[in-house]
């Protein structure tokens, strides 16, 4: 089965098509706009980005990495800033609302492309980030491709949430 992955985000949004472990496109989509609110351009383009993948695809779900209540207060520090989860619950939105043609699933945050380097496909893992020895066993997090490597994550999810819905 494929699977859309969209891991949502203030400033850049991944995508990912799989097909069992298999990515069959990734893509990001990125704002030059202001953080909050969301540009309304921004949003557009990461639903027409997704689209296009699922139609030209075949993509058979739409899986979008959801976001959690934050905890406002770090260890007595002061209040965090919460202007980058509004912009990403802005782009949520966008995605949720948005008539798929397809069944969605929203995939609960939580680790979504922290992942030991080793576990994701070589298209996910750029040269520089292969340099150093044991580069398998490191975990994926900031880089080039964290976006595509979280969205990759959010489909395979999506992928096990939806053959749960099946089998219910």
């Amino acid at each position: 089965m494929r699977v859309l992955g969209i891991d949502p985000g203030a400033k850049v949004t991944g995508v990912c098509v799989i097909d069992g472990r298999e990515v069959v496109a990734s893509v990001d989509v990125a704002t030059a706009h202001d953080l909050f609110p969301a540009h309304r351009g921004y949003i557009q383009e990461v639903v027409n980005q997704a689209y296009r993948l699922l139609d030209s695809l075949q993509v058979q779900t739409v899986a979008v990495e959801a976001i959690t209540r934050p905890s406002w207060h770090m260890k007595g520090r002061a209040a965090a800033d919460p202007t980058a989860l509004l912009a990403t619950a802005e782009v949520l939105g966008g995605v949720l609302g948005f008539a798929w043609p397809v069944p969605i699933v929203q995939v609960q945050p939580g680790k979504n492309g922290s992942q030991p380097f080793g576990t994701y496909p070589p298209s996910l893992i750029t040269p520089a980030e292969r340099r150093a020895p044991g580069w398998q066993l490191k975990t994926a997090g900031k880089g080039k491709l964290c976006h595509q490597r979280s969205a990759y994550d959010v489909a395979r999810a999506g992928l096990r949430l939806r053959a749960e819905m099946v089998h219910v």
